[in-house]
C-alpha cells in the first residue's frame, strides 16, 4: 500500500461537478486535504488567501482557461512555486508544451487513471515540499557570494547537495541531485520513475551511498562570480548521459511523475553540458 500524504492541501479546478466530485474522493483517499474551484474565476479568489501545495487544473474551461489561470499563478510570487498539474482531454503535444512551458510541471490526460493520478500527485507535492524547505534555508541562510570570486564545493549524500544548493541558488538543486542519482550511483531513469511510485527513492539512494563501489565519489561544485552574472559548473564521477534529449520535453515522458528538472532550468537559465554529460555549466544572471 503506498504511502498517504497527510495533512497537504490540493486545489482541484474543473468546471465539471461530477469530475470535481470523483477527483475529491480519490484525493482524499490518499490523505489529502481537498478544496475545490468551479472556475478559473473562484480558482484565482481561493488563492488570494489560500496557499495550497499542489494545484490540479483544468484546461479546458469558460470565461478563464487553465493557460490564463497558470500564467496569473506563475506571476505571484508567493504561488510561482506550487506545482500545478494540468488537466485535459487534449492529448495533443503542442497543448502539453503549452503548458510545461509555461511553468506546468506535470500533466495528466482524460479520463484520469487511479494509479497514475496517485503517482503524479505524490510526486508534485513531495517535491513542493522539499523545496519549501529549501527556499526557507534560502531565506534565513546568509549570503555567501558578496565578496566571492571563485569556490569549490564537493557532495556526496542528498543533505549535502541541499546544503549547497541552499548557497547557490535552489534551481541548482535538480542539477546536483542528478549529478549524484544518476551520474554517481547510476539510478536509471525507469528506476527512478518506479521509486518515486512506490516511495522509496530516498532508501534507495541511501543504499546506494552505503556501497563499497560508491564510498569515494563526489559531487563538485565550483562557482565563479563576474560583475552581472555566477556560473555553476557541476561535475559528477559518472560516465555521462544523453542529455540531449532531456532538454526538452518530448511526448513520451509528458505523463512521466519527474524528468523535468533539466528542462525547466533549461528553459529559465543558460545551461550548457560538456563532454559526455557528466559536467554541466549554468549561468546565473546577479540582476
Amino acid at each position: 500500500m503506498k504511502k498517504k500524504i497527510k495533512g497537504q492541501r490540493i486545489l482541484v479546478v474543473d468546471d465539471t461537478l461530477t469530475v470535481r466530485v470523483a477527483l475529491q474522493g480519490l484525493l482524499e483517499s490518499m490523505g489529502l486535504e481537498v478544496v475545490l474551484a468551479k472556475d478559473g474565476l473562484q480558482c484565482l479568489d481561493i488563492l488570494q488567501h489560500d496557499t495550497p501545495d499542489a494545484i490540479l487544473l483544468d484546461i479546458m474551461m469558460p470565461v478563464m482557461n487553465g493557460f490564463e489561470v497558470l500564467r496569473w499563478i506563475k506571476n505571484q510570487p508567493r504561488l510561482e512555486d506550487i506545482p500545478v498539474i494540468m488537466q485535459t482531454a487534449m492529448d495533443d503535444t503542442e497543448s502539453i508544451k503549452r503548458g510545461v512551458d509555461e511553468g506546468a510541471f506535470y500533466y495528466l490526460t482524460k479520463p484520469v487513471e487511479v494509479e497514475l493520478l496517485r503517482s503524479i500527485v505524490g510526486a508534485a507535492i513531495s517535491d513542493f515540499l522539499e523545496k519549501k524547505a529549501l527556499r526557507e534555508q534560502i531565506i534565513e541562510s546568509e549570503n555567501p557570494f558578496g565578496l566571492m570570486v571563485e569556490g569549490t564545493f564537493r557532495c556526496r549524500t542528498l543533505a549535502e547537495a541541499e546544503y549547497i544548493a541552499v548557497r547557490i541558488a535552489k534551481v541548482i538543486n535538480e542539477l546536483i541531485i542528478n549529478a549524484i542519482e544518476h551520474g554517481n550511483l547510476g539510478i536509471t531513469y525507469d528506476e527512478k520513475t518506479e521509486y518515486i511510485d512506490n516511495g522509496t527513492w530516498h532508501s534507495e539512494i541511501e543504499r546506494r551511498l552505503a556501497l563499497p563501489e560508491h564510498a569515494n565519489k563526489n559531487v563538485e561544485v565550483k562557482i565563479k562570480k563576474y560583475p552581472d552574472e555566477m556560473t555553476v559548473l557541476i561535475t559528477d564521477q559518472g560516465h555521462g548521459f544523453d542529455f540531449e534529449k532531456y532538454l526538452e520535453l518530448d511526448e513520451s515522458r509528458f505523463l512521466d511523475n519527474h524528468g523535468r528538472g533539466i528542462v525547466m532550468t533549461n528553459t529559465f537559465l543558460d545551461l550548457q553540458y560538456l563532454g559526455p554529460g557528466n559536467e554541466v555549466v549554468v549561468t546565473i544572471p546577479l540582476e
